[in-house]
């Protein structure tokens, strides 16, 4: 099992999100709450699908 190195950026990024989502659950602001949930998701996602492509280039 390997474990990867944890880039800064992304998890002040993914904190950041999360405080926010977590803000606007508890202030009821339902539309931005659903706004920055898929932002999120969006964000993780883009950066797991990056992080596989460059993972399979070193192993060729």
């Amino acid at each position: 099992m390997q474990i990867d190195k944890v880039n800064i950026t992304d998890c002040i990024v993914v904190v950041g999100l999360v405080a926010a989502l977590i803000m606007t659950i508890f202030y009821n602001l339902n539309e931005l709450s659903m706004s920055i949930a898929s932002g999120l998701l969006g964000y993780i996602g883009g950066n797991v699908k990056s992080a596989m492509q460059v993972k399979g280039e070193e192993k060729r």
